[in-house]
């Protein structure tokens, strides 16, 4: 279920006209401006019946802007403008509308998506928000 879901994430992330790229793994480099990483971060369970589990999926989105090729402030203004658009875009569709789940597993919505911002990179050269989506998803126990 992992790889289904951060594969939805990356295409709804690649909808923001904002973000030149997206990757689904930690690189090392960006070529575009701003830059985002989707990757899986944790994951949690409980028993609802007993014949069914709530999971909860945790990924991280990560958007880089860089702060050397534009001005410091501007940089946060950037930043303020990707974050603004990615929220909208999974407040939207907090169902992931289009989703395929595999046998015994069923989606149930997305939560709003928190952030913490930072910065990265050898001094500083990028400015940071790591936002974490979670995805509630309802396993069948008799159909896995």
């Amino acid at each position: 279920m992992f790889k289904v879901l951060k594969n939805k994430i990356v295409a709804m992330v690649k909808t923001s006209a904002l973000i030149q790229e997206a990757f689904d793994y930690e690189v090392e480099e960006f070529s575009g401006d701003p830059a985002c990483t989707i990757t899986a971060s944790e994951n949690s369970g409980d028993y609802n019946t007993t014949d069914e589990n709530v999971k909860i999926y945790s990924f991280y989105i990560r958007v880089y802007v860089n702060r050397d090729t534009r001005a410091k402030k501007k940089a946060d203004e950037v930043l303020t403008e990707v974050v603004d658009d990615l929220m909208n875009i999974f407040d939207k569709d907090y169902t992931m509308s289009g989703i395929i789940a595999p046998t015994g597993y069923t989606f149930i919505n997305s939560f709003a998506l928190p952030s913490r911002w930072g910065y990265a990179g050898r001094e500083d050269i990028y400015r940071v928000a790591e936002m974490q989506i979670r995805c509630r998803v309802s396993v069948d126990l008799n159909a896995i």
